[in-house]
């Protein structure tokens, strides 16, 4: 019978300088806990997964089929998982004190209301990222967010007091994950099939609130994260992944709204991602030749290449999944 109490799951994709910083830090701050680290590599195809292996004797490094995006990698790493908890990573964070992974895993042991634990992630500047968010699919909405915030202040600070030490939000980023194995199996998972990249957590949360589960972040352990660290490097990678964040919020307003209120979504999102970014081809125009011209117009480039796609093809989902 094993006896790992944390599973701890990174799913990397050619992020191998931050996946260092990542895994040296658990060197520096070694949870006392019984644990392993699982590192999946999406296929990166570079030659780095046997070197590291080498140089990482004590992490399972496992070679993915193709770079089946993050849901299927993490996936895989629960398979291979020989733990009684599951801990997300991505492979840029850091641990940043030497309790914070105990931390977590004994604040989720000692509350079986809670489905779901997260911390408070700090990001390159020393700032906290955003903790409080909403699983309403019109919030995805940047501007309708906004007005959302403004218009129920109060309530908001009254459901999210500064002084307390756990909130609980609707869901919470796939950067740091801390779940049961037990309930994530019975949830079915992360959701591979419909997911390539981005919006796998909000589903992930879903799907335990369904449970009555409590999704918790606890604000007095922190990690560090290098947002975007792993997944944004040049002006291709970043179309990539900004119009696979498009492509997942339509597949989540398909999978969970329905009737005339997901079609107006749908609209919606269409004319203001595609409005956005003109606006930002437009601002950028004058610097034509810097990447940050470049990078807005193959996003935008990119995202109609998608919209077309989906008239073609008939569904929302990323032409990167499987089948």
């Amino acid at each position: 019978m094993s006896n790992i109490d944390l599973s701890i799951i990174i799913v990397n994709y050619k992020s191998w300088s931050v996946l260092t910083e990542c895994l040296d830090s658990f060197d520096q701050y070694t949870p006392k806990l019984n644990y392993e680290i699982i590192v999946v590599d999406n296929d990166s195809q570079d030659g780095e997964i046997e070197p590291f292996s080498k140089k990482y004797p004590q992490v399972n490094f496992i070679k993915n089929t193709g770079n089946n995006g993050f849901a299927h990698g993490c996936n895989l790493g629960a398979d291979n998982s020989r733990g009684k908890y599951l801990l997300f990573l991505n492979p840029d964070t850091v641990l940043t004190n030497s309790t914070a992974i105990d931390d977590l895993f004994n604040f989720a042991q000692h509350n079986p209301d809670v489905g779901i634990t997260s911390c408070r992630r700090i990001n390159p500047k020393g700032k906290p990222e955003r903790e409080i968010a909403f699983a309403n699919p019109w919030l995805i909405i940047s501007w309708i967010r906004a007005i959302y915030k403004l218009v129920n202040k109060a309530k908001i600070q009254k459901k999210f007091p500064e002084n307390e030490m756990i909130w609980h939000p609707d869901w919470i980023a796939g950067s740091v994950v801390l779940i049961e194995k037990k309930l994530f199996n019975k949830i079915g998972r992360w959701d591979q099939d419909n997911f390539w990249m981005y919006y796998e957590d909000v589903d992930l949360c879903r799907k335990v609130k369904r449970q009555d589960k409590e999704i918790a972040l606890l604000r007095n352990v922190e990690l560090k994260h290098a947002h975007g660290g792993s997944s944004r490097r040049n002006p291709k990678t970043t179309a990539i992944t900004k119009s696979e964040v498009v492509t997942s919020s339509h597949v989540y307003i398909q999978l969970h709204t329905q009737g005339l209120n997901r079609v107006l979504l749908h609209f919606v999102i269409f004319i203001d991602t595609l409005l956005s970014q003109l606006i930002k081809i437009l601002f950028t125009l004058p610097v034509f030749w810097k990447t940050a011209f470049k990078a807005n117009l193959l996003v935008f480039i990119t995202t109609f290449k998608y919209y077309a796609s989906t008239l073609v093809c008939n569904t929302w989902k990323s032409k990167r999944l499987n089948g």
